[in-house]
């Protein structure tokens, strides 16, 4: 039967409180939206109907991104709403890098309901499964009713939702609502029945392999080599430090926050040194989740010819090395539960001795001022930062920087990046939204490119609540690109450089945010160990490319036995 439109409207109503408690009993505390007509009845059913945090953000990208930040930090989903048409095309880089990171996302599109589909009606695309296999669940709901079957199927939905964000393989899920006008009504509704019956608790994740088959794999190993991914925290790995293996770990992992000897972080240079990495070859690799960005370390793992077991919680294949390798998904929190047969003695030592070497060589290196060598904040961050900070690193260089010359102390920090897909898109607003009402104080270490492809999150800064310090490297273009071939071509500078000519302090002048340029190590160390109470401070360190290219590469080539 027809509806009137005072019907549609009290159905859209009604939708909006069903909407908005549900998802808050659920546990959301936050979604972020961009304006528009179409998702009226969410926004207002949010606002009115529940205690959530409800945060305007201009545009769907930088949205899109700010919500991938909280949800990192808070390890929780974090919603989105959007109106319909081509505003939900703009979350789609946050929601490939939610995927494949497995950060939990809730994505609320509104849309043109049936009758105005396929008939070219303004703002209206196809909007169903718009995300294809990037979520792990999509729903296509029908238009707003009063009766129960919509009200009990909506809350179904959104249970699902949750719980399928949070699961074995977490990430973004998607549900798409049509609505009619008109959009809201005048007449206020009541949520007229009990909604915890059906938000139950959700089961517990179950794994199809144990420690004990791990255990079996590698009962005969004398050489073992573990490598930690990013994903891997101190407390996964506590009862295995003392079993004499060494442990490589990636630039994102806590477990770099420790002074553990058994942490090996100057892989880059050990294996680049051909007498050691032919020494140090192991029987057996344990690798736990992705792998670190090194390509000498990959290029090293596939020469070894070594036994590997990837384990990986969320049963998903993350070693793209050729040869075979054996996949088992336990989580992390069971990996105290592998019983490590005893090493070959003197194999620890080794790793451990060369690692001192190379280290202690790199230490008085970074001890000289150099000049503004971009590569020595990653070595002061290391250093200098306030115990218990988040520390966001963008692609390209600086997660290459962080990963060949931090330095392992005890301390709380807590590191950041957008490895998903590795790409530069939402550098700035992902930190900003891990930084947003953190007690603890942010920074961000950036090129300039990464700066500027997200530039627009800079809009957010009035809303901002926290501490967010960014270093801007500006090297007046593409850094990584120095590194490769390419960089010989004769087209290199317009093509691949891209060099930008900006003035950043005109840009924060716009947007009424703290900016400084500095260009000696003892300001930009008082930077970090002072930053800025409240608000965003952006600090800007010119270098020359080129010329930390050359000193990269003398860094790099630091062995245990010899100079550069």
């Amino acid at each position: 039967m027809k509806q009137t439109p005072e019907e549609i409207a009290h159905a859209n109503l009604a939708f909006g409180a069903y909407f908005a408690k549900t998802l808050s009993i659920l546990g959301v505390e936050k979604i972020f939206f961009s304006p528009g007509s179409r998702s009226t009845p969410m926004v207002i059913g949010v606002k009115r109907y529940s205690d959530i945090d409800l945060i305007p953000v201009l545009d769907e990208r930088t949205a899109a991104f700010l919500a991938l930040g909280q949800s990192k930090i808070k390890k929780q989903p974090v919603g989105l709403i959007c109106t319909s048409g081509s505003a939900l095309t703009h979350w789609f880089p946050a929601v490939t890098e939610a995927s494949y990171s497995g950060v939990p996302l809730l994505l609320f599109s509104a849309d043109r309901p049936p009758e105005l589909q396929n008939c070219g009606a303004g703002q209206t695309i196809d909007q169903e499964n718009i995300f294809g296999n990037f979520v792990r669940q999509f729903h296509q709901l029908e238009v707003p009713q009063t009766n129960e079957k919509y009200r009990d199927n909506l809350v179904t939905v959104l249970k699902s939702a949750y719980q399928k964000s949070l699961g074995v393989n977490p990430g973004p899920v998607h549900i798409n609502f049509p609505f009619r006008e008109p959009l809201l009504s005048e007449t206020a509704v009541d949520i007229d029945f009990n909604l915890t019956e059906f938000l139950t608790e959700p089961t517990g994740n179950i794994y199809p392999h144990s420690p004990t088959e791990i255990s079996k794999i590698i009962s005969s190993s004398k050489k073992l080599l573990i490598i930690a991914g990013q994903y891997v925290e101190k407390s996964h790995l506590k009862q295995l430090y003392s079993k004499g293996v060494p442990v490589i770990c990636d630039s994102l992992s806590s477990i770099r926050n420790t002074d553990e000897a058994s942490l090996i972080l100057r892989y880059e240079n050990l294996l680049r040194d051909q007498n050691f990495a032919q020494k140090a070859k192991p029987d057996s690799i344990i690798i736990l989740g992705p792998l670190p960005t090194s390509k000498t370390l990959r290029k090293w793992i596939e020469k070894t010819s070594s036994q590997r077991i990837s384990i990986e919680p969320r049963g998903i294949k993350v070693d793209p090395l050729s040869g075979e390798s054996i996949g088992c998904q336990i989580s992390f929190e069971q990996l105290s539960e592998i019983d490590i047969p005893p090493q070959e003695p003197g194999w620890l030592d080794y790793w451990q001795n060369a690692e001192e070497r190379i280290n202690s060589k790199m230490i008085k290196a970074f001890s000289d001022e150099l000049t503004l060598f971009e590569g020595k904040l990653a070595f002061l961050l290391s250093l200098h930062l306030p115990d218990r900070s988040n520390l966001v690193i963008a692609n390209s260089m600086p997660i290459r920087d962080i990963e060949w010359f931090w330095q392992k102390q005890t301390s709380n920090h807590k590191l950041f990046g957008n490895r998903g897909v590795n790409g530069i898109d939402g550098t700035l607003g992902t930190a900003i939204g891990i930084a947003h009402e953190s007690e603890n104080p942010s920074f961000l270490l950036t090129g300039d490119l990464a700066f500027l492809h997200d530039s627009n999150a800079m809009l957010f800064a009035k809303q901002f609540k926290g501490s967010l310090t960014i270093f801007v490297i500006n090297n007046d273009g593409g850094g990584i690109f120095e590194h490769l071939p390419i960089s010989r071509e004769p087209e290199f500078e317009k093509c691949f450089a891209t060099p930008q000519n900006f003035d950043l302090s005109k840009l924060c002048a716009t947007f009424e945010i703290k900016y400084s340029l500095e260009m000696s190590w003892s300001r930009i160390i008082e930077k970090i160990e002072k930053p800025i109470a409240t608000g965003i401070e952006i600090i800007e360190i010119p270098t020359n490319r080129k010329k930390d290219r050359e000193i990269r590469q003398k860094l790099l080539s630091l062995s245990p036995d010899t100079d550069a």
